[in-house]
Formats: structure tokens, sequence, C-alpha cells
């Protein structure tokens, strides 16, 4: 059959595969995602799992000594166990015993990746998996999990989102002033890797299980962010140490910050900002500020950027491996250092507006982009103040501040208190952190792009070759 390319519309035929949609235009095939489901609020959505009967997710397992094998998935025949292994969410739980060793010994590892529909293309993205799959095989190292290959785990991932792609919230829409696509909705994806055999001693899993969900979510910090964070110095309890798990992406990590979140939010803070106790308690002879010269780690489930007065765009770096290396993380600083000169007179205007480089000109400042040791010290210099995250995106911070310890849980010893509000963050994002946020953006929606960011967006619906290279465009 001759097809009719030369009408100016798309012609969409509906693939029953993958619920998929095929517009022609231009000579060129190009696969759709289908719309969104009807009667779903997507933009109401809560940072949560949303909607469990209305999506199903991947399971597969294996033992330490099979591994993940080409009976799991073959990328050259794209056939394999993966294939059909998707079961309902709410009718098929997974089937855990109480000596189930991810229950008993927390061996549990997982990723978070965010899939978006483009407002240019509306092609259904998923964001610079490439490094999460990196993460991931680091952690299954760290919690003695066979990690699966790079092929198995990237088309797990389409093949979990091809089968909800109703569930894709619809595309954001765009400043008709700026160009610059807003926020908005995802469906939000989750592999897992879990030691799921029964046993009671202290040793590898006799069983590994692979799973893949997802959940349409809103912001992680939703309804947060117009006034910016205000974050808790916490002095009394750690994250993570030098030694530990602190840069694994693994359910042990998380569960340490539950009970200091809760603790901080009902003394009115939205998060906890961790140090680095051990520069805290000890710091070296002489230090005059025991507190000032602590290093900062980053909060529950985000990392955290400075924006100094010198023109530095600072984060802590990951060289003590206690920090979360987070791909948002990567991602502004290599967008800030690729796009350094277009951000100079940007960081002009915020310093000024922190009352410093009145007579100077965008010319007589320089950015720098900048991973290494942060001190609290370094909070007093800072302009504008960030976290970013995957489901955080770039939120800005008003204020950092320590509460009042309780004198049964000091000990007899002194405490200092610290607390500052920003030039920026107060009522709105300060300008470095609203450029970086729209630039962030416009790579999501194929709007800016570099040789830096060529592969960062997978199409869900390209070929499971051209998914795994990464770049978008047909």
């Amino acid at each position: 059959k001759i097809l009719l390319v030369y009408l100016p519309l798309y012609i969409h035929t509906f693939h029953s595969s993958t619920a998929a949609f095929t517009a022609m235009s231009n000579d060129k095939s190009v696969k759709l995602p289908p719309p969104p489901k009807d009667g779903i609020s997507f933009n109401t959505l809560p940072w949560n799992l949303n909607l469990p009967d209305e999506h199903s997710y991947i399971h597969l397992t294996t033992t330490p000594d099979k591994g993940w094998t080409l009976e799991h998935y073959d990328p050259e025949t794209d056939g394999g166990l993966l294939l059909d292994s998707h079961k309902h969410y709410s009718s098929t739980p997974l089937p855990l015993y109480p000596s189930t060793t991810s229950l008993n010994y927390g061996t549990t590892i997982w990723e978070g990746l965010a899939c978006r529909r483009s407002p240019t293309s509306e092609k259904a993205i998923v964001f610079r998996p490439q490094k999460n799959y990196a993460r991931f095989v680091n952690g299954a190292k760290a919690m003695c999990l066979p990690a699966p290959s790079y092929e198995l785990f990237m088309r797990g991932l389409q093949l979990v989102l091809q089968e909800n792609a109703g569930l894709i919230p619809p595309a954001p829409e765009v400043d008709p002033e700026t160009g610059v696509p807003q926020g908005g909705a995802k469906l939000y994806i989750r592999p897992m890797l879990l030691g799921s055999g029964q046993q009671l001693g202290l040793h590898a899993s006799p069983q590994i299980s692979l799973l893949f969900f997802v959940s349409p979510t809103g912001s992680y910090f939703s309804g947060k962010t117009m006034g910016g964070l205000k974050l808790h110095l916490e002095r009394r309890r750690c994250r993570a140490a030098r030694g530990g798990t602190g840069n694994v992406k693994c359910c042990g990590n998380y569960a340490v910050t539950m009970r200091p979140l809760i603790d901080a939010q009902a003394k009115g803070f939205n998060d906890n900002l961790y140090l680095e106790l051990d520069t805290y308690h000890n710091p070296p002879p002489g230090t005059s500020s025991r507190l000032m010269q602590a290093v900062l780690q980053e909060l529950s489930a985000a990392n955290i950027f400075l924006v100094l007065k010198t023109g530095e765009i600072v984060t802590p770096g990951l060289k003590r491996g206690t920090i979360l290396p987070g791909v948002t993380r990567d991602t502004i600083l290599t967008l800030a250092s690729e796009f350094k000169d277009e951000l100079r007179p940007i960081m002009m205007e915020s310093i000024k507006v922190a009352g410093m480089g009145e007579e100077k000109k965008a010319d007589d400042i320089e950015v720098t982009v900048s991973e290494r040791d942060v001190t609290v010290g370094d909070l007093l210099n800072a302009a504008e103040v960030f976290v970013t995250g995957t489901a955080a995106e770039v939120v800005p911070v008003q204020s950092i501040g320590t509460s009042e310890t309780p004198a049964e849980e000091l000990d007899g010893e002194e405490e200092e208190s610290f607390s500052v509000r920003f030039p920026h963050g107060e009522t709105s994002a300060g300008p470095v952190t609203t450029k970086l946020l729209e630039m962030l953006r416009e790579v999501l929606a194929e709007k800016r792009s570099s040789e830096a960011t060529k592969d960062w967006l997978c199409d869900v619906y390209a070929t499971p070759g051209d998914f795994r290279k990464g770049g978008s465009s047909s």
C-alpha cells in the first residue's frame, strides 16, 4: 500500500502490541505513545504510588550461580523470559516469606527514573537511563547481587513503559513568552534488585528478583517550592559515614532518614541537611567553631548546590563516598559547565541582589563550576541555594537553620546554633536557579542540546538498539 505521506497532518494508526501510534511525516515513520488515559487528573497527583489498579510490572528471578543469562533476555533475537514477565500490580503481589533475605538483611537496591512526553515531538522520553544503570551496577556489587546486563536493564525499562504508556502524563505546557516548558507530572519508573530467597544466615540470597514498576506522580516537593524550602541542619544524627553505603542507592540509606525527617517536619522544616559528622565532632586543632568548618552532605533524598557570591556554582564532592551520585546532580554540573557564558549575566544579577557587585559588569565575573568539600561556613557566602533530584528536578532553598536539642540528649555538651536566610528563595527562585531549571526542562523538551547532551534522551518507542544508544531524533 502507498501511504499518503504528503498530507500536512499526521496519520495515526494503532499498533496493538504496545498500544502505540505511528506518525507518518516527511517519509519517516515515528512511533508515538498512545494518548493519556481519560479520567485522570495527572497534574494533581501527589508524589506517591498512584492508581495501582491501572498498572503492570515486570518480575524476573535468578540464582547467584546462574546470574542473568540470554534465557532472561537475548538482545540478538529480542527474546527471552523478560518479554513474558508482565504482571498486574494490584492482583499479583510478590511471593515473599518471613525469611526473605531482603526483609531480614536489607539487600535491596533500586533506581528512580522519569518518563515524559516531549512537547516538541510528542515522543515518550526517558532521561539518562545510562547513568542509572551504572549506579545500579555499583549497588548490586555492594549488596552481593548479580547485576543484569545493560541490554536487559534497558529493555526492561522500555517494556514496562510501553505496557503502561497510557499512564504517561500529557506533555507540559510551554510558556508562550519564553518558550520554556513548564513543570508537570511524570511517569516514574523504579527498577529494583533484591534478595528474594529464604534464609536465616547472614549470606547472599539464594534467589534474586529483578523488578520494574511504575507510578504516575507529581513533584517530590509539590506545594513547597513557591517560597523555597526551609532546611534543618542536622547535627546529631548521621545519614552516612565514610566506608559505608552512602553512595549506594539501597533501601537502608533511606530508612535512617525517616525518623529525623519526621522530627524536622514537626518543627516546621521541609527536610534535613546532613553533615559529615566526623568533621563536626573532630575539628582540626585550633578551630574556633566546630560547626562552621563541618562538611555538608545532602538531604534525605536530594543533592544540594550553592551559588556563591564569587560566581562559583558548587556541590559537595563524591570523593568521601558518602553522597549519592545523583543523575540530576550530574546534569546540572554538566549544563552549568557547558553554558557558563550564558549564565554569566544571570550570575551577575544574582550577586547584585545579594548586596555585592553593584559596580561590576557581567564581563567582570567568571562563572566556575565545582565539586569539593562544602562547609557550613560556605552557606554564609551563598547568594542562592537549591537542591536537585529526579523527582524534585531543581528546587530553591530559602533558609537553613538548627533547632534546639533536648537537654537530655546533649550529655552536658555545648552545641552551636546556626541560621541563615538567603538573598534569593524566600518568595521565588533566584536567577541562576531559575535559569538552570529552564535549561534542564529545555533539554527534556528537545529544545536545547550540545555534544555533552546528545545521548541523554531515550525514545521509548525506538528500536531496542536505538533506545540503548540514546538520542531521541528520528
